[in-house]
């Protein structure tokens, strides 16, 4: 309720208190002089009759009365009367209301002491009546009564008139005081705070502030006056406060390192630009929400524990290094976490800030300087292990190729030189791979149409693989654009990772080859930096897939889950070193028990350099 409201109420409840009380004086002593009439009327009408009735009762002659009520002029819808015998018994009645019950002696007895006798209001039926009882007696002698009632209908009516009338002045003036009252405080306090809360709700919410244009010397007037000093100066602090704050806010925003501003609640408070962009969630997306939920991989990845020490005090700052976080348009990038609690002047903790360093292309880097360094030493190796190796197993192969043909076909000859010129085949087989992983061939650059390249790759191992129990399903895509490439460096390569998903499903299972174009939009959501149109290549199989602690190994030289004598080791490793001479990737997504899948990007139409 508003205070204008309440204001009139408080004046106008005393005042129709007041009124209603002189409404309720004045018609009860109206009801009272009305009632005293009509008693002394009835109480007049029985004394004049009494006296000509006595006489008829003292000469025996009831017959008369008739006669001397048609007399007394009395209205017989209004007045009623009624003549007892000495035992109270009615034996005379006239009129509408004439009281035609039985009286008993002792009621009139003492009537008799009663010089102008009784009168009473009493109900007859559904009417009001006042009645006059008196008792007739002669000599000493009781003769009898006589009872006049006259109907109170009509002085009931002449009340309900004046109530009516008294009501209704009593309601004009009622609301001619509610409009007279309601229209002074609205123009004294109602408007006048009404403007002061449209100022003090605009100031609220920001906006610029007009003084309020209220005159006078009372104290409304003294408060807006004192409002206005006040937005006044809310005003200028307002503006140093957001200039400040834009200021503060530009800085935060123009960091180049993510920057995430946490509450006391763990609710995202602050999120830069750089959130933005690299990780394509928006800020409107995360604020108000709480970070793990907003972000639950980041608590299972470790950062919960490191948040809750800032926010509860039991730590100040800390560091997390080499933090592996899947974003939305990116894919898997390496973050370090730099968190700070921020406190109050008073100490208490307010929330924390975290600093978000993407160093994926660091560790990226320092993973191809130090795969590179790797290559390098593997590549001075196997080259002195070949030179070193070839020499004397060219030596053990002619001559166990010359007993062979010594030996002839004629006669049976020892398993075991069987076996000596297999193992030296497969030995080398095994140099030519390492040194062909060490001094990779000159690519001859053709274009090329990789739904085409996989379909002859394809042509030549579905049939051998059927044999296993091994599906193939191919979902080559069509109008591809076309990749610059060695066609039989990409089939080598192609083909290695068939055959690890072949090895991979000794059971049976289903391969997928699949091929779609990748529109430049799409490559550079993904990677987060500008990026061409390409191609790319998917690898799947239904096998046993990796364990995820060999995950960071596989594209290691000489890495293999397969026992003793069924790998090299080289195959995959070749088939990266490949594709990255093509200026592509290659990305693996695993899970045990369920499959393998390698993704292969090549871009489109792009020359070696």
């Amino acid at each position: 309720m508003s205070l204008g409201a309440k204001l009139t109420l408080w004046l106008l409840i005393p005042l129709l208190g007041v009124l209603l009380a002189l409404a309720t004086l004045t018609m009860h002593r109206e009801r009272t002089t009305h009632y005293q009439q009509a008693s002394a009327e009835v109480e007049r009408i029985a004394n004049t009759l009494a006296i000509p009735v006595t006489e008829a009762l003292q000469r025996k002659n009831p017959a008369d009365l008739p006669e001397i009520v048609r007399r007394s002029g009395l209205e017989p819808a209004r007045f009623g009367l009624a003549v007892y015998d000495p035992a109270g018994n009615p034996f005379f009645t006239w009129g509408r209301f004439a009281a035609g019950r039985s009286l008993r002696h002792e009621d009139l007895q003492p009537v008799r002491d009663l010089p102008r006798g009784l009168g009473r209001q009493e109900e007859l039926g559904d009417d009001l009546v006042q009645s006059q009882l008196l008792a007739l007696s002669a000599g000493g002698t009781l003769l009898g009564g006589i009872k006049v009632t006259m109907s109170l209908q009509e002085i009931q009516a002449i009340l309900a008139r004046e109530r009516n009338a008294f009501l209704g002045t009593l309601a004009a003036i009622t609301l001619i005081l509610i409009i007279l009252i309601s229209v002074l405080i609205h123009r004294t306090v109602s408007q006048p705070l009404g403007q002061l809360t449209e100022r003090i709700s605009a100031l609220a919410s920001g906006k610029p502030v007009e003084d309020v244009a209220i005159t006078g010397q009372d104290e409304v007037a003294r408060l807006s006056q004192a409002f206005n000093a006040l937005g006044r100066s809310l005003e200028e602090t307002r503006r140093r406060l957001v200039e400040e704050a834009e200021q503060a806010g530009n800085v935060i925003q123009s960091i180049t390192d993510g920057i995430i501003g946490l509450d006391a609640a763990c609710r995202i408070r602050t999120w830069n630009r750089a959130m933005t962009d690299r990780y394509g969630v928006s800020e409107s997306e995360v604020l108000g929400r709480n970070l793990f939920e907003a972000f639950p991989a980041l608590e299972e990845e470790g950062l919960r524990s490191a948040v809750d020490g800032l926010l509860s005090g039991a730590q100040p700052t800390f560091l997390l290094r080499n933090f592996e976080h899947e974003t939305r348009n990116r894919g898997r990038v390496v973050l370090n976490f730099r968190g700070s609690s921020v406190r109050r002047a008073t100490g208490v903790i307010d929330g924390a800030v975290l600093a978000v360093e993407d160093v994926t292309d660091r560790v990226s880097l320092a993973q191809e300087v130090q795969q590179a360094e790797k290559l390098a030493v593997v590549g001075q190796l196997t080259a002195g292990i070949a030179h070193q190796i070839g020499t004397p197993l060219n030596v053990i192969s002619g001559s166990a190729e010359y007993l062979m043909m010594e030996w002839g076909d004629d006669k049976p000859r020892p398993q075991e030189l069987d076996i000596i010129i297999a193992q030296t085949d497969r030995i080398t087989k095994l140099i030519q791979q390492l040194l062909n992983f060490a001094r990779p061939a000159r690519m001859e650059l053709r274009s090329l149409d990789l739904s085409e390249l996989l379909q002859g790759l394809l042509t030549l191992i579905e049939h051998q693989i059927s044999k296993d129990g091994i599906g193939v399903k191919a979902e080559f895509g069509t109008a591809l654009p076309p990749i610059l490439g060695d066609a039989n460096q990409l089939e080598q390569a192609f083909l290695n990772i068939v055959i690890n998903a072949w090895h991979a499903m000794p059971g049976g299972g289903r391969l997928t080859l699949a091929t779609r174009a990748v529109p430049a939009t799409e490559r550079h959501r993904r990677v987060g930096r500008a990026s061409q149109p390409g191609v790319e290549v998917v690898i799947a199989d239904t096998g046993m897939g990796i364990d995820p602690e060999h995950m960071p190994k596989i594209f290691d030289p000489f890495f293999s889950t397969k026992g003793v004598g069924k790998g090299t080791g080289l195959g995959l490793a070749i088939s990266r070193r490949i594709i990255e001479d093509h200026h592509g990737s290659i990305d693996v997504d695993s899970a045990v028990g369920r499959g393998t899948t390698f993704s292969i990007w090549l871009p489109a139409g792009r020359s070696k350099t």
